[in-house]
């Protein structure tokens, strides 16, 4: 993930709630506020967020789908979290490894 991505459409519709700064024009935040919001979320959160922003649906576009289409959304994410999960991106499996002594 680029930096650059943290402050995207993408993540900062995918929570909701994010409260402006006194600094900044109502109605919008700081990427002060995004960036805190975004520390602030569980691993599992930012992972949602992420996943949610490769589909290119926000999270308050979710909220507001109708049922058949938000279920069909959720399915996929939960394929996507399992794929994600079951997979090793590394294409090796580091069980029990306690240090990489060779780096």
């Amino acid at each position: 993930m680029s930096i650059s991505s943290i402050g995207s459409s993408a993540y900062a519709g995918a929570y909701s709630g994010l409260s402006a700064s006194p600094s900044s024009p109502i109605g919008e935040t700081s990427a002060k506020d995004e960036f805190l919001k975004y520390a602030a979320m569980t691993p599992a959160e930012k992972m949602r967020a992420a996943m949610l922003a490769k589909l290119g649906v926000t999270e308050e576009e979710l909220k507001a789908m109708e049922p058949e289409k938000r279920k069909a959304i959720e399915q996929k994410l939960k394929d996507m979290i399992k794929e994600q999960v079951q997979s090793d991106p590394d294409g090796k499996s580091k069980t029990g490894l306690v240090a990489d002594i060779l780096a």
